[in-house]
């Protein structure tokens, strides 16, 4: 299996504003990147995690919403039965 970093890249072409690119030239050299293309494929990756961290904590919270009364009272029995196996209460 390849790594991202061997996997074949491919070329794109994007339009930018100057001063996106100012910014984006100086993040590669404030990080050690040689390469615009570098820069803005960390910075890619960097927002799509970003995205996917958002997704999930919308999709959690979407379920806690949801929850009946009876499912968040068993949650709760969970949790501090969790406390009490882990030390944290007595």
């Amino acid at each position: 299996m390849l790594h991202a970093a061997q996997a074949r890249k491919l070329r794109v072409t994007a339009t930018l504003d100057a001063g996106m690119v100012k910014a984006l030239d100086q993040a590669a050299r404030q990080h050690g990147l040689s390469s615009r293309s570098q820069a803005l494929e960390a910075a890619l990756a960097h927002w799509l995690k970003e995205q996917t961290t958002r997704r999930i904590e919308e999709e959690t919270e979407a379920y806690y919403r949801g929850q009946s009364e009876s499912e968040r009272r068993e949650d709760r029995e969970w949790r501090e039965l969790a406390s009490r196996a882990a030390g944290l209460r007595e």
